[in-house]
């Protein structure tokens, strides 16, 4: 490589292969040449974490294959873990970790996110503030105080520029600063006094931070350029040992990232630029598309090489041919933009012929776009579709081949431009009102979860009892889990205790809320929900005296535990996303245990600003069959069989920033800073143009955006359409403007896009106003009445337990109107025994029944610590508190108490006793295709090892054991996401004490799931209804 590399990577064009094999080429060169060369001389960056890692392993790869023909590659791949591969910021960390000590950099110092570090810079700016009045005086007559302490925040994120910066004065050149003479003079002087009040509270910043062993990204940057400008000699061995220097991801970077590149670049330094200017979407992160154009400019003027990838690896030719038409005229390298055009890119050859054309929807619905992609996600799962794999030709060719299959849930991906406000969770509704499954990737808001406010209210009412509002946000969470009529019946026994009582100071007769707590009756609330009332009730007497002696993290984990409520969580979280969120919660919370604050002070701080970038967990894998829902930033570097760009009519009034920066012509490195005061400045005055360049940049900044989005797709694109009725600027709205013709209220393609984009309408997805619901293949779903029973039925997805699922060889449930059934005989026991189910007390008892009543005992078993002596014995048969009067004698209780004594002492029995955690009679669902699992399980247990499923049966009994294991397999399937580590089963056998252990292995776990598959498809087969499982 005798120069430098600019290579300019559209969407799909393959440039992690490019990057991948252009550090190998480097390599492989230097061998061909003789040269010694080593990893590391030759650094590879990139802006990410997962980039990084499927760079590495690309790379790993690729020599791997040289090394099995040529041994001189393997001293090479042994090296591979010490290479300069990583993201900008571990390359510098790596840097200061071996060199810090000359600067006096601590190496040990805690890297943190924004919100780790957003309290101490909000604490400093106000300090700065409160202790500089004479500097602050002249800036507050320009803006209010909450504006200078945003912006004091907001300067803090991109620093380097603030700092580099000089004020804007009352005229620059030839134009005012405001139109107002004085005005202009008053922001001026405002515009100085607030860069030496910014450098007075960076370095208040900069202090705290370095006194708790903390520093940011930012940080690690600054301290990599100052030293590389400070210690010549460092500067000059590191340009010396870096021979080579590829940066990808380019067109995210900013003027400090490349002023560090151009630090390190030596003499015989080559630098490979990589990366696609239409992919600049991190503008809010401080990313300068310009300095992208600028290095292409200085690589063309250096005589290096400029490389345009123009072949597309991943998009069906028919996106593509959308893509190409769309996006020409939204890059048309007019004079100012950032991006100088677009050029077409050419797909791969298909081999064969793919049907299902055109490739380019738009899905149109007058009012509401969720419902539009929910409507065309239903009509399509199920469908034979055409998707295109890719395939080598042998020649060193790719070539894509048609693969016929049904679509899936999990090939859809709807991309929205921002989740705030409630979007995504509006998209999350519409599809689950179709029963269609779907996850939200990092939705925002999430301290607005039900399962966050809900202990986050928790602490509110603890920190003020009478606070109805923060209680009843309470009661109505996961939390407690009360409804609107529970709340009526609590606020009137809180109102009956209130006029039982003495009036109020103020001679008033209200009692708060709080109250009514200890004063529920027998009726007013479920057992159920009355033991959950009770418990949030012990959790608020418990803390009653301590809350002002715990951290925050102490006070929330202990309140969780006695709650439960990770368990109560976990009911109805199959995919353990609830449960994710409160560990995150948690781990958020322990950011303040040093700060020392109140408990209201706490409160604010995590709800308030400075938190609202904690995003909620992600829980789902690539193979969860759901509907992903995300923001393109979180789809970037990604692809997706079938993309739904969404929401295409948002409208955002966006809030002015509290200051502006603009750089010199041509995007020099002179940054000129200005206030924004609210007061209009005028038109012709330097404030206005520095005004109208951010609108501009905001609006190329969608473009690229929206680019993104639609680039994700490979074999479908569709974009969702409402008739225009929000006010303001709509930028994907307009943007999208020259693919549509027609009326607002009814548009078609437009004559360009004739052939490449097809308008459909909701009203064409819809069914019959009376007519029956619709399978993913457009046929009619007919519900068969006897299975209403045993599966419930709901538009067509249905709750499955083990019961119905067994063969008739394994065990014969009684399905109604089967022809296959009958009735379990006598000795049989159910898998799944309901208390519903009982006999009758006037009919003889058989094995199955006293396998019920012991199964009601031993519900209590470990619970709290309670032992099986605490329970009662043949001696003294205790009743248990939940069995319902009538149906067991005393006879039956010491019959059953019979077989439970000779169990005292057993070594499972001690092991329950002993637990450090049980849940029992606990309810797990997990999803599975468009069906969701369901089964209740005994007992959990957690022991030293992690967790086991314990299932008691009263009698051990051969005919059933393939039953038994099936169950015990769906129940460790179904449980195995949620606790971990999962150990395994065991089979309790009551009457003989014999125990069975059973287990279910990752490898086998997708055996399994072809095995539920067959079971669920032959009960369809058996009542003459489809329930198949969708491929």
């Amino acid at each position: 490589m005798k120069g430098d590399l600019f290579i300019s990577a559209s969407a799909g064009t393959g440039k992690t292969y490019t990057i991948s094999k252009r550090y190998v080429e480097i390599f492989e060169e230097a061998l061909q040449a003789g040269e010694a060369i080593s990893v590391g001389e030759v650094a590879a960056i990139t802006f990410t974490r997962k980039a990084a890692a499927e760079m590495k392993r690309r790379i790993v790869e690729m020599i791997a294959d040289k090394a099995e023909a040529d041994e001189r590659w393997t001293g090479l791949l042994s090296s591979i873990p010490f290479a300069w591969i990583g993201t900008i910021d571990s390359f510098a960390g790596r840097i200061l970790a071996e060199n810090g000590a000359l600067a006096g950099v601590d190496p040990g110092l805690r890297v943190e996110a924004p919100s780790g570090s957003s309290i101490l810079v909000r604490r400093a700016a106000l300090r700065a503030v409160w202790e500089n009045e004479a500097l602050a005086e002249p800036i507050l007559r320009a803006v209010g105080v909450d504006d200078l302490v945003k912006a004091l925040c907001l300067g803090a994120e991109g620093r380097a520029k603030v700092i580099a910066a000089r004020p804007a004065e009352a005229v620059e050149g030839d134009l005012p600063l405001h139109q107002d003479a004085s005005l202009a003079a008053e922001i001026a002087e405002a515009n100085r006094a607030f860069l030496e009040l910014f450098r007075r509270f960076d370095a208040v910043r900069r202090r705290e931070m370095e006194r708790l062993g903390r520093t940011d990204f930012l940080g690690v940057l600054l301290s990599l350029r100052d030293l590389l400008l400070e210690r010549p000699a460092l500067r000059a061995r590191l340009r010396s040992q870096f021979r080579y220097i590829i940066v990808d991801e380019f067109q995210d970077t900013d003027h400090l990232q490349k002023e560090i590149v151009d630090l390190l670049r030596g003499e015989k330094t080559r630098i490979v630029y990589v990366g696609d200017g239409k992919q600049s979407i991190y503008r809010f992160r401080g990313a300068e598309v310009e300095v992208f154009a600028k290095a292409r400019r200085e690589v063309e003027a250096r005589s290096g090489t400029v490389r345009e990838l123009a072949t597309n690896y991943r998009s069906h030719p028919g996106v593509l041919d959308f893509c190409n038409r769309f996006f020409a005229g939204i890059f048309d390298g007019a004079d100012g933009s950032s991006v100088r055009g677009y050029w077409p890119v050419a797909p791969l050859p298909v081999v064969g012929e793919t049907g299902d054309l055109p490739r380019a929807k738009i899905l149109f619905h007058p009012e509401d776009e969720g419902k539009a992609a929910a409507l065309f996600i239903r009509k399509m799962v199920g469908r034979e579709f055409d998707f295109l794999m890719r395939e080598a030709d042998g020649s060193g060719g790719v070539n894509l081949i048609p693969e016929r299959r049904k679509v899936r849930y999990k090939d859809f991906a709807i991309l929205l431009r921002k989740l705030r406000g409630g979007t995504g969770d509006r998209y999350a509704s519409a599809l689950r009102e179709m029963g269609i499954p779907c996850y939200v990737v990092g939705e925002a808001g999430f301290f607005d979860l039900p399962e966050i406010k809900g202990i986050l209210s928790i602490l509110k009412v603890l920190a003020d009892p009478a606070d109805d509002l923060s209680l009843t946000t309470a009661l109505l969470s996961p939390a407690v889990g009360l409804d609107l009529q529970d709340l009526a019946r609590l606020k009137a026994r809180a109102k009956a205790i209130a006029e039982e009582g003495d009036p109020r100071p103020d001679g008033s007769r209200r009692a708060p809320l709080f109250d009514s707590l200890g004063g529920i009756e027998e009726g007013d609330l479920s057992p159920e929900k009355a033991r959950r009332v009770g418990r949030l009730r012990e959790v608020l007497d418990h803390f009653a005296d301590r809350k002002d002696l715990l951290t925050p993290s102490a006070i929330l984990e202990e309140a969780a535990e006695l709650l439960d409520y990770e368990a109560h969580l976990a009911l109805a979280d199959p995919l353990r996303r609830r449960t994710a969120n409160l560990r995150k919660l948690m781990e958020a919370s322990k950011a303040l245990d040093e700060a020392g604050l109140s408990l209201r002070e706490v409160i604010g701080r995590l709800e308030g600003p400075g938190f609202e970038d904690v995003e909620p967990a992600s829980v789902e894998s690539e193979e969860t069959d759901a509907v992903k829902v995300m923001t393109v930033h979180k789809a970037k570097g990604l692809e997706f069989p079938i993309v739904i760009v969404a929401e295409t009519s948002w409208s955002d009034r966006a809030t002015p920033p509290p200051f502006l920066l603009r750089r010199g012509e041509g995007g020099g490195r002179e940054l000129v800073i200005s206030l924004l005061p609210e007061e209009k400045s005028g038109e012709g005055t330097f404030l206005s143009e520095m005004a109208e360049e951010e609108r501009r940049r905001e609006a190329e900044e969608e473009e690229r955006t929206l680019y993104v989005a639609a680039t994700r797709a490979r074999d479908l694109l569709a974009i969702t359409l409402s008739a225009p009725k929000r006010r303001g600027p709509r930028p994907w709205r307009d943007l999208l403007a020259p693919i549509i013709a027609g009326e607002d209220e009814s548009p078609e393609a437009a004559p360009d896009f004739l052939g490449v984009l097809e308008v459909v309408r909701a009203a064409d997805l819809e069914p019959g106003e009376d007519g029956p619901a619709l399978r993913g293949d457009g046929s009619a779903i007919v519900p068969d009445l006897t299975l209403i029973d045993p599966i419930e039925v709901e538009d067509g997805s249905l709750r499955i337990s083990p019961t119905r699922l067994v063969d008739p060889e394994e065990h014969q449930p009684f399905l109604p109107g089967l022809a296959s059934a009958r009735k379990p005989e006598a000795a049989e026991l159910e898998l799944e025994p309901e208390a519903a189910a009982l006999a009758d007390e006037e009919e003889p008892l058989e094995p199955k029944d006293l396998g019920r009543l012991a199964h009601q005992i031993l519900e209590g078993l470990g619970v709290g610590g309670q032992t099986l002596d605490d329970l009662g014995s043949a001696e003294r048969p205790r009743r248990p508190p939940h069995l319902q009067a009538g149906i067991f004698g005393d006879d039956e209780l010491r019959e059953v108490w019979t077989v439970l004594d000779r169990l005292k002492g057993h070594r499972l029995v001690r092991e329950i006793e002993a637990a450090g955690k049980t849940r029992t009679e606990y309810e797990i669902l997990r999803p599975f295709g468009r069906h969701t699992l369901v089964g209740r399980v005994d007992k959990l247990v957690k022991t030293r090892e992690g967790w086991h499923i314990v299932d008691f049966k009263f009698a051990d009994s051969s005919a059933h054991a393939p039953a038994y294991e099936f169950q015990m397999r769906f129940y460790l399937y179904l449980a195995r996401e949620i606790f971990r580590p999962m150990v395994g089963a065991r089979l309790f056998y009551l009457k003989d004490g014999g125990v069975r252990d059973l287990r279910l292995e990752d490898g086998e776990v997708e055996g399994f799931e072809e095995e539920l598959r067959r079971r669920i498809e032959r009960l369809g087969d058996a009542s003459g209804t489809e329930l198949n499982y969708p491929d």
